[in-house]
């Protein structure tokens, strides 16, 4: 099954890459993170340091588009360092967090229907940042949409994906959550794999 045949290839892609790995999964994790444990440790209480968090965590989100892309790069064979982290704000700044922006909203809205549409749509969506590696001249709606179009007739099987994982994030909430410093990268990078994978065939279907 061609599962385990994704998993081995991000096996190969991670193979003397694992530190610089989970090094940028920790750094991202942090950074995207750092508004709402250092100005607002207590969650539960609104206080006037909330819209400060917001839009800091709004700035931030481009670091989530810059581990995609590592991942992705990664996945090709290329070399990884924390600079990817950094590299939307210098060539998409705007457009790297309007992409992030809508994405949400989209499936903020369609959770509000139900559950399940939302559950579907996040996996219609899912590679749009993926997209924006390969093609940056598309618009935030351009890439959504073409994220939804090579997901169609995939989504059963992106879920199936992320269940051939469940062994590993049960060992991951065993080891106090240790160990998702490897499973998230592994994961991540194992659908840097899926994606490649759906963009070959979906080319070649246009190429007809």
């Amino acid at each position: 099954m061609y599962y385990s045949n994704l998993r081995a290839k991000a096996r190969q892609s991670l193979h003397g890459n694992w530190l610089m790995a989970v090094g940028l999964f920790i750094v991202g994790f942090l950074l995207l993170n750092a508004p709402e444990f250092v100005l607002n440790p207590d969650q539960y209480e609104f206080t006037w340091k909330d819209p400060i968090v917001l839009v800091l965590t709004v700035l931030l989100l481009p670091i989530t588009i810059g581990l995609v892309w590592a991942w992705i790069d990664l996945s090709r064979g290329k070399r990884i360092s924390f600079e990817h982290l950094m590299e939307p704000y210098k060539t998409m700044f705007g457009k790297s967090i309007l992409v992030a922006v809508l994405q949400g909203l989209f499936l903020f809205l369609w959770t509000l229907l139900f559950i399940v549409p939302g559950i579907i749509k996040s996996f219609s969506y899912m590679l749009t940042y993926h997209i924006l590696r390969d093609e940056p001249e598309l618009s935030p709606l351009q890439a959504i949409t073409k994220s939804r179009r090579m997901m169609n007739g995939h989504k059963a099987e992106a879920l199936v994906l992320g269940l051939s994982f469940i062994g590993w994030i049960l060992l991951g909430v065993v080891t106090l959550f240790i160990g998702f410093l490897w499973i998230a990268p592994y994961m991540s990078v194992t659908y840097a794999h899926f994606y490649n994978m759906l963009r070959t065939e979906y080319e070649e279907k246009r190429a007809f």
